[in-house]
This record gives C-alpha cells, structure tokens and sequence, in this order.
C-alpha cells in the first residue's frame, strides 16, 4: 500500500467499523428443551411503522420456522414469547446517504420474555438492542437483524 492509498483504506475502516450492530443482554438465559414451540405476541409501544412491523413479523416467523420453532396454531404453542418494542426510530432514506452519521441513529430496542404457556411461569428474559449509525446497510435489513437476534435467544445461542 502507497501513502496515497492509506487516507482511503482509514476511512473505509472508520465508515464500516460502525455499520448495522445487533446485540443482546440477556437477563434470565433461556435453556431450551427438545420439541419447543414458540407463539410470539408484539407490544409496539416504541411506534414501528406498519411496513416495518410486516417485515419484523415476516423474518420472525421465517426464521422460527426454518428452525422448527414455530407452532402450527398459537394455541398449540408450550412456549408464549412476548416482545415489546420499546424504540423504533429510523432515519428516512434520503436523509441517511446525504447526513450518514450527522443524521442520527436508527434503532430499535425491545425486551423479550419466554413464559409457560401452561402457567405464565417467565423461563428467560432478554433486552435486545440494534443500531446503525452509518450510510451504510438498510432499515430493512437492521429490523431483520433484530428479529434473528431475538430467534437466536429462543434457540439457546446467544452470547
């Protein structure tokens, strides 16, 4: 590499070192068991958009059900997931190329809890936080990132 080359690749390195971040903090860690099925409720107090929540729901169930997670009927479900939506801001498309990080920050921000369906008996709790603060990536894809952070913690593997 050139000295002409070194301003570029550190900008590069900046502007991607803050792109789409998913994390969780897990307050009771859920241990799942063999034959789980999940039925999912979505309390949207932080005001999601009605295309956001489409595509929130949209990669829940996907992702519940490549898993084998899903059940059938929510009726049939052994395990109740509860989501609140706590925030939901999302920068409009325009302003997130021009502003980039001078634009604010998207994010969504919920707390998830497993109960028994037979009895409400909280099995696991989580709080679940993404963001993007860059140009970079979409709102599409950081509300699909937060939907597979919550599986993740169904299924046992979050860190």
């Amino acid at each position: 590499m050139n000295r002409k080359q070194a301003p570029f690749l550190l900008i590069l390195l900046l502007s991607l070192g803050g792109c789409i971040g998913t994390s969780s903090q897990v307050i009771d860690r859920y241990a799942p068991t063999a034959g789980d099925k999940f039925s999912y409720t979505i309390d949207n107090s932080g005001g999601m958009s009605e295309e956001a929540l489409g595509i929130f729901r949209s990669k829940l169930d996907s992702e519940l059900s490549a898993s084998g997670l899903l059940a059938a009927t929510p009726g049939s479900a052994a395990r109740r997931v509860e989501i609140h939506v706590t925030t939901y801001r999302m920068r409009h498309g325009a302003a997130r190329g021009l502003l980039g990080v001078m634009a604010g920050k998207d994010s969504i921000q919920s707390t998830v809890r497993v109960t028994d369906a037979a009895g409400g008996r909280v099995l696991g709790s989580t709080e679940v936080q993404s963001g993007n603060a860059t140009a970079m990536g979409t709102s599409h894809g950081l509300i699909e990132g937060h939907a597979k952070e919550i599986v993740q913690f169904l299924r046992g593997t979050t860190n």
